[in-house]
């Protein structure tokens, strides 16, 4: 991937990037792309000498990586800070895949290790997963099984510490709302079978490569919405367009529509995968909203 500087930022900025530039290692997938769409990881594989962000939309992961070097250096002499571990693991076929994932901190604890994520995100993220986001599970848990698989040593727990970079004191007294700018939070850990199963199933999945799913594109469901005339905004929100025509019935008034709001792709529309000017899936999902099917 290229880093483009449209904007004249001070070449500090690009020489970070250039230094801190993310790698798996001698690997063939990292967790953090396991995890993901195989589709999208197969397009950044196949055009990552076209694919090109500007460092100005690159900031939140420059502060990211600021924090994970910040932190590094704040390690405990008897903790293991951005150790990468690779796993041999075995395709259908008999062919081998090598997996590796970079665990930011290991700290000793009753007879194992204590596995830390760091992560910067919003306060709204905390809001609405107070217990983690789903991906935060599933990669801490692939980091305990290169721990137990790959090291042969003990997990003890998993955690996420979420650094808050929107994070204000006012807002602390609202429900909710994190009471302090880095929360830790705690991971469930997965039986040794449960995370096995799961890789394995991920593996599969890019064996496949099938279309990104719902999820993978971050779609938010189309709406119905009832408008009033010469009213901006929506009068009200609804899922299917009977339940916005039953609404108008009982509102017994003229001056009502019903507008459909179609499906947002927010991963595809802003992309942040990266590879959406390369993805025939797309495109096509692009044509059937422009002829409004």
């Amino acid at each position: 991937m290229k880093t483009t500087n449209k904007h004249q930022l001070p070449e500090a900025f690009m020489r970070f990037a250039e230094k801190n530039a993310y790698s798996k290692g001698d690997a063939d997938i990292s967790v953090t792309s396991l995890i993901d769409s195989p589709r999208v990881f197969n397009l950044r594989q196949h055009h990552d000498e076209e694919i090109s962000q500007d460092i100005s939309e690159q900031v939140f992961s420059l502060l990211g990586t600021a924090v994970h070097l910040v932190l590094e250096q704040g390690a405990s002499k008897d903790s293991i800070a951005e150790e990468r571990i690779f796993l041999d693991l075995e395709k259908s076929g008999g062919k081998r895949l090598r997996l590796s994932g970079a665990i930011d901190l290991q700290t000793p604890s009753n007879g194992g290790w204590i596995l830390s994520d760091y992560k910067t995100c919003s306060a709204a993220t905390l809001m609405y997963a107070q217990e983690g986001k789903p991906e935060w599970h599933k990669q801490l848990n692939c980091y305990a099984e290169l721990v137990e698989e790959g090291k042969g040593e003990k997990v003890v727990g998993l955690e996420v510490i979420a650094i808050c970079r929107d994070w204000t004191a006012s807002k602390a007294y609202q429900r909710g709302y994190p009471e302090l700018p880095i929360v830790r939070i705690s991971i469930p850990m997965w039986t040794s079978e449960r995370r096995k199963e799961y890789i394995e199933s991920r593996i599969q999945a890019h064996q496949i490569q099938k279309l990104c799913n719902a999820q993978d594109r971050w779609a938010k469901p189309g709406k119905f919405a009832v408008m009033r005339e010469n009213r901006s905004r929506a009068v009200k929100i609804f899922d299917t367009r009977k339940g916005a025509e039953d609404y108008i019935e009982e509102l017994r008034g003229g001056g009502y529509s019903v507008e459909y709001r179609p499906t947002k792709h927010i991963r595809c529309e802003n992309n942040y995968c990266q590879v959406a000017d390369f993805c025939d899936q797309w495109k096509d999902i692009k044509s059937s909203q422009e002829l409004g099917e």
